[in-house]
């Protein structure tokens, strides 16, 4: 199927790779990071071709590096940015562009979180729940990732209000989330990337004996679905998954809770799967366990 609109082109300013794109119904404005080049551009919502953005978050006061997920709060009116490299999650004004300090900044050894990929935000609950790729330290310290909720409005070295995360969880890297009343649906990419250099670049990783598994070559990943307030090695309440789900590195993810539809990108496939899953909304009332296994994909 061809897409109703593609923004493409030298104008638009973007570049290799977007690791995460929202939308403002409020202002109809269309947000996404850039990490190669550390900023985040704003595009009209009916925005198409070679146009170039309606505003661009960049400069050295902003303190972004490698953004990643980008989420909007329309009732506040701020812009939340998933920074991948400083582990840290900073805020804007939604309207805000050029060199402009975040207004917040969720950084430090206390958050716990290590590779920030995705945030997004539960208003009702005053949090945000951030999604994190896997750890892998200088030293060949190695540690899975999880997800996060935190304060709305926390800034600085602040400790989780709570985290899911373990073996139980079938996480070992989150890429991104959607939040629905009470309930997290995330998208589980378990990609478990090792180079075969240190974070420096200057040598081989000491703990290397032999050389690293493609990037690609991890357990499948899912789709997982939790309550806001499950904490701890849990695993999901609801789960997409398995061969004929067509899932193996599922990244962007939007829900559309009155139709029962759950969307995920896969960067794995380069495709857009569509999930008919009613029954996984219903969970905001109930407290089964359900297992969609190839469930309904277009």
């Amino acid at each position: 199927m061809a897409p109703a609109a593609v923004l493409q082109g030298q104008a638009t300013k973007i570049t290799r790779e977007s690791h995460g794109v929202a939308y403002s119904p409020a202002r109809d404005e269309i947000f996404t990071g850039q990490p190669v080049a550390s900023s985040v551009l704003v595009f009209s919502g009916g925005g198409a071709g070679d146009q170039a953005p309606k505003r661009v978050l960049i400069g050295s006061k902003t303190q972004l590096h490698n953004p990643w997920g980008v989420a909007v709060d329309d009732t506040h009116h701020e812009l939340f940015v998933a920074d991948f490299t400083t582990r840290s999650i900073l805020s804007y004004p939604i309207d805000a562009g050029g060199n402009v300090r975040p207004l917040r900044v969720l950084a430090g050894p206390n958050t716990e979180i290590t590779k920030p990929a995705g945030v997004a935000v539960d208003v009702p609950h005053d949090l945000i729940v951030v999604t994190t790729q896997p750890f892998l330290s200088p030293g060949g310290g190695h540690a899975n990732g999880g997800v996060y909720f935190f304060k709305r409005t926390a800034n600085g070295d602040n400790a989780p209000l709570g985290i899911i995360r373990g073996p139980h969880t079938g996480i070992i890297g989150a890429w991104h989330a959607a939040v629905y009343r009470d309930l997290v649906f995330v998208s589980v990419s378990n990609i478990n990337w090792k180079p075969a250099y240190d974070y420096g670049g200057f040598e081989c990783r000491r703990t290397l004996t032999e050389p690293p598994p493609w990037v690609w070559e991890h357990p499948s990943g899912f789709v997982g679905v939790w309550k806001i307030t499950d904490r701890g090695d849990v695993p999901p309440r609801a789960i997409i998954r398995g061969p004929e789900s067509g899932l193996h590195d599922p990244g962007g993810i939007a829900i559309d809770p009155e139709s029962g539809e759950v969307f995920v990108g896969d960067t794995a496939h380069n495709g857009l799967y569509t999930f008919l899953v009613p029954q996984f909304f219903q969970l905001s009332t109930g407290v089964a366990v359900l297992d969609a296994g190839a469930g309904n994909h277009s």
